[in-house]
């Protein structure tokens, strides 16, 4: 039986007999459905106008309109055509009967006399096929109602974002009349969509742009592509506004543009930003250029005055050194040892300024050195230098390890003369040891070349870390290291012209590791003034 929580199924039942109306509901009451009871092809019509029927009994022989012409009737309305029809006649009339029966789209027969068993099988098969009809489109019929809330949800929320939007958003038709605009449209134009609506989107042009400039836009999405771009555009009250629009065809079922949604930003105050920005780079810039021609003038006056006063030094240095030579040749004999030992000490103090003052001029020219940016052979560069200072006796005896080194960007002058140092100090400071050894290598990244040199000499207490690369700063005592305290910030000087850094680990009696980081790829720098103050930090230096 069908399930009790559906509605019962109709059985109409035509006949023009009342016995036999009776007989064949009697027979079908215990299938507990609807019974409907008419007693003409009349009536049976304006049933099923009013009423969904499973199954129609249909008798074949009844005065005025029979049951073939009836069920023709039925058969000809789309609601019906489908209706299953069981046609109930005598036996004797049964073959004639059948013929036309099938002919109207009968799906059986029921004879008299009516076996109720028989006909309770046959109609329930209907019923039960009705009802499940009526189940499935019950279903299709609640789905459709959750895709419509469903859809109305999406289309109110849509609706929703679209008119809450903080963005102007309009919607013209495919000839630019404005068709929807939104709360933030008005409030950015000053246009209430009563306004708008209806008008051409030209209405916000403002003759700041050349035709060319809207053709553009319109050749782009009459095409069906997204057109991105800025306008300046203006208010209803005149004034002039800057927009960023995306503009988005729309197309219907059949792939034609029919509207076109025009969502923008307005971008007025960044703009504003901008151009204040810009003007207030191109005041800095010219600032810097005075402020440069004012450095250089005093740059140009400082080693002006750096020679003058080597100059004035060098003066009585040599008095000095020439007298007391004078002295020591011609009074040698009649000096006493102490007034000896004491024109030593004159003779080399004043040696002593003098190579102090050449630091310090030397020091001044790597400022002003003009940088020519190659590509340097970092493996060939230590060679050179290393080769010059066994040619010297400075490296003799010294283990040298040299690794693999890369190529590196920068002034192959400058560069000599930073590893010439380094090298340097790396031989002065392990010549004490039985064994001098100086390692290089290089480590690199996409960023940067790190070049090594480490050595197996006295090294340094890491506390005084912060003076090591000043200018005539020195770490160990004149006496046991010669020296004048220059070359570090020689190095330093040039690497921080480079963009790069310099910085040294070390503990005493362990040697130390200088490290030098050049960047892969090098920018001609400006000259350094000798004002330049240096870097410091308790580890490590960067410049």
């Amino acid at each position: 039986m069908p399930n009790s929580h559906l509605r019962k199924a109709k059985i109409l039942i035509v006949d023009d007999q009342d016995s036999k109306r009776l007989a064949l509901a009697s027979a079908l009451e215990v299938l507990g459905q609807e019974i409907v009871m008419v007693s003409s092809g009349r009536e049976a019509l304006r049933a099923i106008l009013r009423d969904d029927f499973a199954v129609i009994l249909l008798d074949v022989r009844m005065p005025g309109m029979d049951g073939f012409e009836t069920a023709g009737l039925i058969r000809s309305r789309q609601q019906t055509e489908s209706t299953p029809i069981i046609f109930v006649t005598a036996h004797d009339r049964a073959e004639s009967d059948m013929l036309g029966g099938y002919h109207l789209g009968a799906v059986d027969f029921i004879f008299a006399p009516i076996q109720a068993d028989v006909l309770r099988a046959k109609v329930s098969v209907f019923v039960e096929l009705h009802r499940k009809t009526m189940t499935v489109q019950a279903h299709e019929r609640r789905l459709r109602q959750l895709e419509a809330r469903q859809a109305q949800h999406e289309l109110q929320k849509l609706s929703s974002a679209i008119e809450q939007s903080a963005d102007p958003v309009v919607i013209t038709n495919r000839d630019g009349l404005i068709e929807y605009v939104n709360a933030a449209f008005e409030q950015v134009t000053g246009y209430p969509p009563e306004e708008a609506i209806g008008q051409s989107i030209a209405l916000l042009e403002s003759g700041e742009h050349p035709t060319e400039y809207h053709d553009q836009m319109w050749d782009t999405i009459r095409q069906g592509k997204v057109y991105r771009g800025e306008f300046i555009s203006r208010r209803k009250d005149g004034s002039l506004y800057h927009e960023e629009k995306t503009i988005t065809p729309i197309r219907d079922a059949d792939g034609l543009i029919t509207h076109y949604v025009s969502t923008g930003k307005d971008v007025t105050e960044r703009r504003r930003m901008e151009e204040e920005l810009r003007v207030l780079n191109a005041s800095l810039e010219q600032r810097v250029r005075e402020r440069t021609a004012q450095l250089e003038d005093v740059n140009h006056e400082l080693e002006a005055y750096a020679y003058s006063i080597s100059h004035d030094l060098r003066t009585p240095l040599r008095h000095i050194g020439s007298f007391v030579d004078l002295l020591g040749r011609n009074h040698q004999d009649d000096l006493p040892e102490t007034a000896r030992r004491y024109l030593k000490i004159i003779r080399d103090g004043a040696g002593q300024m003098e190579a102090l003052i050449d630091g310090l001029l030397d020091f001044a020219r790597t400022g002003r050195h003009e940088m020519r940016v190659q590509t340097v052979n970092l493996s060939v560069l230590l060679r050179e230098v290393i080769h010059d200072l066994d040619q010297h006796h400075a490296g003799a005896g010294v283990q040298w390890t040299v690794q693999p080194l890369p190529e590196v960007c920068g002034d192959l002058i400058s560069l000599r003369q930073v590893f010439m140092n380094l090298l340097s100090n790396a031989v002065k400071y392990s010549h004490g040891q039985s064994d001098p050894q100086v390692e290089i290598w290089a480590t690199d990244d996409d960023q940067q070349v790190v070049i090594h040199v480490r050595d197996n000499g006295v090294g340094f207490n890491m506390a005084y870390y912060d003076k090591m690369f000043r200018v005539f700063q020195r770490l160990h005592n004149s006496v046991d290291f010669e020296g004048h305290g220059v070359g570090l910030a020689h190095v330093r000087r040039i690497v921080l012209r480079h963009g790069g850094r310099v910085w040294a680990e070390s503990q005493e009696g362990q040697g130390a590791t200088f490290s030098v980081a050049l960047p892969r790829k090098v920018s001609a720098a400006p000259p350094l003034t000798l004002s330049d103050p240096p870097e410091h930090s308790e580890n490590t230096q960067h410049v």
